[in-house]
């Protein structure tokens, strides 16, 4: 019997400049290699876990080309902008408050520092490690079976 995958695919929000809109982007398409080799390479989930993390913070963290501006309104709405790379970007800007699959608001609030007003820059890295998603995406990149495993699996 066949065991069902899922993708090896995981979503962030970013601003793409090709399209000029703000859509999920996809933080794992074509790693599967690099995955696979650190995989490898790390004896325990700890430490593959710190190695993730430290590329994650490589590709995604503090890059203008992945950061957002994040906007909480006084009536509790997180509407979401392009940091660079658009003419306009109030025609850009797109309201999360209503999506499920994230914490936006709780995100907005402890990114946004009220003293400076109500924006706050934030970035992939930020999506990733906000709250228990680092747990999570761990978890999943760990447990992951890829091409190279799923053969082993079938064959069970």
């Amino acid at each position: 019997m066949k065991k069902e995958f899922k993708l090896f695919s995981y979503l962030v929000t970013d601003y793409d400049i090709n399209l000029n809109k703000i859509k999920y982007y996809d933080i794992l398409k074509y790693r599967e290699d690099d995955i696979k080799k650190m995989k490898k390479q790390c004896s325990t989930k700890e430490e593959f876990s710190e190695a993730l993390r430290r590329e994650m913070m490589y590709r995604f963290w503090s890059k203008a080309e992945y950061e957002l501006i994040i906007r909480l309104t006084e009536d509790g709405r997180v509407i979401l902008r392009p940091w660079c790379g658009c003419r306009n970007p109030d025609d850009v800007e797109i309201d999360v408050s209503d999506r499920t699959d994230f914490d936006w608001v709780g995100f907005a609030e402890k990114h946004i520092n009220k003293r400076y007003g109500n924006e706050a820059k934030v970035d992939i890295y930020d999506q990733l490690t906000y709250g228990d998603n680092w747990t999570r995406f761990i978890d999943f990149v760990y447990n992951y079976h890829h091409k190279w495993q799923r053969r082993k699996v079938n064959e069970i």
